[in-house]
C-alpha cells in the first residue's frame, strides 16, 4: 500500500497481481431464499395477472396505482413461467443486490493465521479472557477497549443505529460477512473513471452513474479495513466496530493502487452531501501532492476544488474526519516535501514548503483531524501531529504491546478477499482468516486506522443527537475526549526507524500530540 493511504508500511514488497475478477451484482434474495421481482400487469387485467402470479408460486406484495407489483417467489423458474402465462405485461428481477461469494477458493496464502488461534494469542498477549468482547476476535481489539467501546462501555449505551457513515476510500469487500450486514450497497458508489490514473477497468464507472455496484469492490484492502473499524456488526463473526449498528456507505475514491485524485475526492464529497450522510471518513491525502502550495496555479486549483466540495458537504450536515498523516512531522511547521508529486511515477522532487502549503483534506477548515496512538497511549512513531490535531485515536504500533509483537500491536479489522497484497500480509504474519466462511482480517497501522475510530464515535453522537450541527458534533468529540498530557517518552519506533523526533507542545487536554485528548466512545455516547 502507498503512504497516501495513511497506513504505514515498514517492509518493502512487490505487490502481487490481483487474485480474482470482480463478479457482477446479482438480484437480491430475501432471507428465506425467495427472490424479489417487479411485475407489470396489463391494463385492466390486474385480477387475472394476480391469479397467474399465485399460480406459478409468487407472493404478491404492494401493487402500485400504475399496475406495478412487488412479488417474491422461491420458484427459480418464476419469471419464465409467468411470462409464458401471457397474463402479464412484464416481469423482472427487482433492483437489488446480493453480495458476490468470496473469491477465495484457493487455499489462504502461506502464513495466514486462523481466527481461533489468533484470538488465543491475543488473549495471552493482552492478558484478557477469550470472552472479553462480543465477537470471537475481540481479545485482539485493544483499540476498542482503550476508547471504551466494549460490552460494559458504549455498546451497552449506543451502537450508532440510524446513522449513515460514508467511507471515502478504496471501496469495500461486498462479500465480507463482518461488514455486509451494515453495508448499504444501493447507496454505495464508485467515483473511479476511465480517465482516473492508475484505475482498473473493474472499478471504473461513467461519471454520475452509480448503477455498477460491482465497481465498489475493494481491490486494495484499505477501504474494507477502515469500514470494519467503523461499523463491523456484533454478529458472532470476527470483530466489532465502534458503531456496530451504523450503516456504511462505500464511497470509492481510491484506485486499486491507492491513489486518490482530485475529481474522485470532489465527486465523493458532493455525493455525501446530496445523500444526507452523517459523517465521512477520509484516511488519505489527495494525490498527487502531499503539500499543495497556493503560489502554484495547479496546486491552488486543487485546494479550491477540494475545499469547495468539503464545504458543500459540511453545509449539508456532513461531519468530515481525516487522518493526520504518517510523516511524523509537525504539520504546523512543515519544512520540506520529498514525496511529491507521487504521480506520474518517479516524478517526485525535494522542495521546501511552509505554512502557505497545505495537506488536503486535513487542513480544510472544519475537518476533524486525528493523530494515532498505540496500546501504551503514546503517539505512534509515524504519526503526524501539530496544533491542527483535534483528537487522537488508536492507530497501532508494534512497539507498544505489553511484550513486543511485530503484528499484534497494530489494529485488526476486516480485509478484502480481492486485496492485491494478501500474500504479502500473510507472509508478515498480519493476515487472519476464519475457515468457516473464508473471510479475512488484517493487522494494519497508520493514522488511516485512527480516523475510523473517531468516525465511529461521531456516529454514536449523531445516533443520540441526529439534528446536532456539524460544529457541535466536533466540539462534543473534543469535549468528551480523555485528556492527555505531553508524554515524557516517545514511541520506541522513533529510534528504531530513525524517524523525525516528535516534539510535544501544550498542556493536558490541548497539545500538539493528542489535541483535546484520546477519543472516548463511552463518554461521547452518554453525553
Amino acid at each position: 500500500m502507498k503512504a497516501r493511504l495513511l497506513v504505514v508500511v515498514t517492509t518493502a514488497a512487490v505487490v502481487a497481481s490481483m487474485s480474482a475478477v470482480v463478479a457482477g451484482a446479482t438480484p437480491a434474495s430475501a432471507a428465506s431464499g425467495a427472490a424479489s421481482y417487479v411485475v407489470v400487469f396489463k391494463d385492466g387485467r390486474i385480477g387475472a395477472g394476480a391469479d397467474a402470479v399465485r399460480a406459478v408460486g409468487g407472493q404478491l406484495g404492494r401493487i402500485s396505482k400504475v399496475g406495478v407489483a412487488t412479488v417474491s417467489s422461491s420458484n427459480p423458474a418464476f419469471a419464465e413461467e409467468l411470462r409464458a402465462s401471457g397474463a402479464i405485461a412484464g416481469v423482472a428481477h427487482n433492483a437489488g443486490f446480493v453480495q458476490p461469494a468470496l473469491r477465495a477458493a484457493a487455499p489462504p496464502p502461506a502464513g495466514t493465521r486462523t481466527a481461533a488461534e489468533e484470538a488465543a494469542a491475543c488473549a495471552s498477549l493482552y492478558s484478557v479472557p477469550l470472552s472479553v468482547g462480543p465477537d470471537p476476535l475481540s481479545p485482539c481489539q485493544w483499540d476498542m477497549r482503550i476508547i471504551g467501546a466494549s460490552p460494559t462501555g458504549s455498546y451497552a449505551v449506543d451502537r450508532g443505529a440510524g446513522v449513515k457513515v460514508g467511507d471515502l476510500d478504496t471501496g469495500i469487500d461486498l462479500s465480507h460477512p463482518d461488514i455486509t450486514p451494515n453495508l448499504d450497497v444501493a447507496e454505495s458508489c464508485s467515483f473511479i473513471y476511465a480517465s482516473t490514473p492508475t484505475s482498473d477497468p473493474a472499478e471504473q464507472v461513467t461519471p454520475g452513474d452509480c448503477s455498477n455496484k460491482a465497481a465498489v469492490q475493494d481491490l486494495n484492502g484499505h477501504g474494507t479495513h477502515t469500514a470494519g473499524t467503523i461499523a463491523s456488526p456484533i454478529n458472532g463473526i470476527g470483530v466489532a466496530g465502534v458503531a456496530p449498528e451504523a450503516t456504511i456507505v462505500g464511497l470509492k475514491a481510491g484506485t486499486v493502487q491507492g491513489f486518490f485524485f482530485t475529481q474522485s475526492v470532489v465527486d465523493g464529497l458532493v455525493y455525501a452531501g446530496d445523500h444526507g450522510l452523517d459523517v465521512v471518513n477520509m484516511s488519505f491525502f489527495a494525490d498527487p501532492w502531499l503539500f499543495n502550495c497556493r503560489n502554484d496555479a495547479e496546486q491552488k486549483a486543487i485546494v479550491q476544488a477540494i475545499s469547495r466540495a468539503a464545504r458543500y458537504a459540511q453545509q449539508k450536515g456532513v461531519v468530515l474526519v481525516a487522518a493526520a498523516g504518517n510523516e511524523g512531522i509537525d504539520l504546523n511547521h512543515p519544512v520540506v516535501d520529498e514525496i511529491s508529486p507521487d504521480f506520474p511515477p518517479d516524478s517526485a522532487v525535494t522542495r521546501p514548503v511552509n505554512n502557505s502549503c497545505i495537506v488536503l483534506p486535513q487542513e480544510v477548515p472544519g475537518v476533524l483531524v486525528v493523530s494515532a496512538t498505540g496500546a501504551a497511549n503514546l503517539l505512534a512513531w509515524y504519526s503526524t501531529y501539530g496544533k491542527v490535531v483535534d483528537v487522537a485515536a488508536p492507530g497501532g504500533s508494534r512497539f507498544q504491546t505489553p511484550t513486543f509483537d511485530s503484528a499484534r500491536g497494530r489494529v485488526l479489522a476486516p480485509y478484502s478477499a480481492t486485496a492485491s497484497d494478501l500474500a504479502v500480509e500473510a507472509a508478515l504474519g498480519r493476515l487472519v482468516q476464519d475457515p468457516n466462511n473464508g473471510a479475512y482480517w488484517a493487522w494494519l497501522n497508520g493514522t488511516s486506522m485512527a480516523a475510523p475510530h473517531v468516525v465511529g464515535v461521531v456516529a454514536l453522537i449523531r445516533s443520540e443527537h441526529p439534528t446536532m450541527s456539524v460544529g457541535s458534533v466536533a466540539a462534543l468529540v473534543r469535549r468528551t475526549a480523555t485528556k492527555m498530557p505531553c508524554p515524557g517518552v516517545l514511541d520506541p519506533g522513533v529510534d528504531f526507524f530513525g524517524a523525525p523526533v516528535q516534539v510535544c507542545s501544550g498542556g493536558i487536554g490541548s497539545n500538539s500530540f493528542f489535541g483535546a485528548g484520546l477519543v472516548n466512545a463511552l463518554a461521547a455516547a452518554t453525553t
